[in-house]
């Protein structure tokens, strides 16, 4: 056949770009393991960092909560400062001299010891790394209220239980697969589905607009290959090179989460019980079909272009366009249903959700196949189109 000498040739001008192949091959083999692995050691170290840090907390009103400042005061890695006003407090949190501040109201005693509820103000920051302020200065006060709230019922001689009306036992009978593929499996798409959009865009900016600044393309068109099998030959090439790249992505990740110690061992046994040898293929198989339509369209769009740089400029939007519909199926709340199995690549988003989560539905997911192959062919048929037209290819 025609068009796989067309694609036999096109694999050798591939190999030759070493862009091409660093994009394809070791970007997202090599560099997805470590941009997860740096991600997440970041994160731990910050974590770390900010659990242990030294906080300045101003507490005004002392002399009316003594217990209550003696309780902070006691505290490791908390420096209690006295002398600052009210006034003052907040412009000091601002410009980070202060980490938070403890107002206690005058009436604090007495509220307290009428079994009533006493005012305190806490002023912090909202963007403080962790919430560290926030969360420790809470903790103190819990514990604080707790024995409070224990005295007022010995006092009155009741139970704790006159309190407490319900004894509530959430019982959540999603199983650990459907809970970690509706977190995870939100995100793990947007990754494979901007990796195979990145593989298709190089192989075919060369393929088309490369083809015609460097003159080859005519060539190919003097060639006994009709027009039909020169695209489908360059399109075979453009979309292998997609799914591999998405596919490549995707065992990136998985090796990645391997070799990462700071994930929790019970957690990584429920990754690799998840991501069987039918869980990959179930994703990869919504991979090929947005693979044919990413790899039709940005053929179309790089032989109308008259130059490399044209086709990049054109092309170079597109990536915030996939984007969009991917994150959104990341968002809580967006299910596979009968309409947004129809929406090209936000459908694979929660669709490949779905499958992580072992929660599929065989007439939505129907839906998606169908959905993706249809969109696959009409772009395949503009492809054609643009191609057999003499002013789109000579278009200069």
């Amino acid at each position: 056949m025609k068009f796989l000498i067309i694609a036999k040739k096109e694999i050798i001008d591939i190999t030759r770009d070493r862009r091409t192949l660093f994009m394809m091959i070791a970007f997202p083999l090599l560099l997805m393991p470590v941009m997860i692995g740096s991600m997440l050691k970041i994160t731990s170290s910050q974590a770390k960092k900010a659990s242990l840090k030294e906080l300045k907390v101003a507490f005004i009103g002392q002399q009316f909560a003594p217990n209550l400042y003696n309780a902070f005061s006691s505290l490791d890695k908390l420096i209690i400062l006295d002398q600052i006003p009210i006034d003052s407090v907040q412009s000091y949190i601002q410009s980070e001299y202060l980490d938070a501040a403890i107002n206690i109201n005058p009436d604090y005693q007495s509220n307290i010891n009428n079994n009533s509820q006493a005012k305190i103000n806490i002023y912090y920051k909202g963007t403080d790394s962790f919430g560290t302020a926030k969360e420790r200065i809470q903790m103190v006060f819990d514990q604080f209220e707790k024995n409070i709230i224990k005295l007022r019922m010995n006092k009155l001689d009741l139970k704790p239980d006159v309190v407490n009306a319900y004894n509530i036992e959430f019982n959540d009978v999603a199983s650990k697969q459907e809970r970690f593929g509706k977190l995870a499996g939100g995100w793990l798409p947007y990754v494979f589905i901007l990796f195979g959009f990145m593989g298709a865009m190089y192989p075919a900016l060369d393929l088309g607009a490369g083809e015609k600044e460097r003159g080859t393309l005519e060539t190919i068109l003097s060639s006994p290959a009709s027009r039909l099998d020169i695209v489908l030959g360059k399109f075979i090439i453009i979309m292998s090179a997609a799914f591999l790249t998405a596919f490549l992505a995707l065992g990136g990740i998985l090796i990645g989460i391997q070799q990462i110690s700071e994930i929790p061992s019970d957690l990584l046994i429920l990754i690799n019980e998840i991501f069987t040898i039918k869980t990959i293929a179930l994703i990869m198989t919504l991979v090929l079909p947005v693979s044919a339509f990413f790899s039709a369209a940005l053929l179309g769009l790089s032989i109308y272009a008259k130059s490399f740089k044209e086709a990049q400029s054109i092309v170079a939007p597109l990536n915030i366009v996939i984007i969009f519909p991917a994150v959104i199926g990341t968002l809580p709340g967006i299910e596979l249903n009968a309409i947004t199995s129809l929406i090209p690549i936000l459908n694979v988003s929660l669709a490949s959700k779905d499958i992580i989560a072992g929660v599929m539905n065989p007439v939505y997911m129907t839906e998606v196949y169908l959905s993706l192959f249809g969109f696959a062919a009409l772009s395949l048929y503009w492809c054609v189109r643009s191609f057999n037209k003499e002013s789109t290819i000579f278009r200069n």
